[in-house]
């Protein structure tokens, strides 16, 4: 079933295109090349260079959304620009955050804190083995779209009265 993609260039100019989960890459390079100049700028979708050219649009996750013009794809730029972050809840349960690489561990301590409601005091969040420290930035790190970090309570919290 035929859905819209959003490309967007480094100048924020936005180019609308029909795609189908099961297009290849190339197909959409030879669709945005038939449109616009540049377009032999390598495509990033949610940080994550998209350099399989015989890889599907479903292989990279990009499916149609709810969001008027459809997923977003990067012609150009880098592979920091903003991303979708997966953090795996101590329930067994997962959020995603936007983030950049420059978002601080902080801060998305505070956006968890507020998301799900764990004391900001009360968690850790580790991407592997390594505990991820506050003041730093996600790039410190290098993590990228394709990234998850695993939140850790340092205490059993209230989970309210039973049911």
């Amino acid at each position: 079933m035929p859905y819209d993609l959003c490309v967007k260039n480094r100048q924020q100019n936005i180019l609308i295109i029909t795609v189908e989960e099961t297009d290849s890459i190339r197909e959409v390079k030879q669709d945005i090349k038939a449109r616009v100049a540049e377009a032999d700028e390598p495509l990033f979708y949610n940080g994550v260079e998209l350099a399989d050219e015989d890889a599907t649009l479903l292989e990279y996750n990009i499916v149609p959304d709810d969001c008027p013009g459809g997923p977003v794809i990067h012609l150009g730029g880098a592979p920091w620009r903003s991303f979708d972050l997966e953090c795996r809840l101590p329930s067994g349960g997962h959020i995603k955050e936007h983030v950049t690489a420059e978002t601080t561990v902080a801060q998305l301590k505070g956006r968890i804190t507020s998301e799900v409601g764990i004391p900001y005091l009360c968690m850790k969040l580790f991407a592997g083995p390594v505990e991820l420290r506050d003041p730093l930035p996600l790039q410190r790190y290098g993590l990228a779209g394709d990234s998850a970090v695993q939140v850790v309570t340092t205490r059993s919290l209230y989970a309210g009265p039973a049911a």
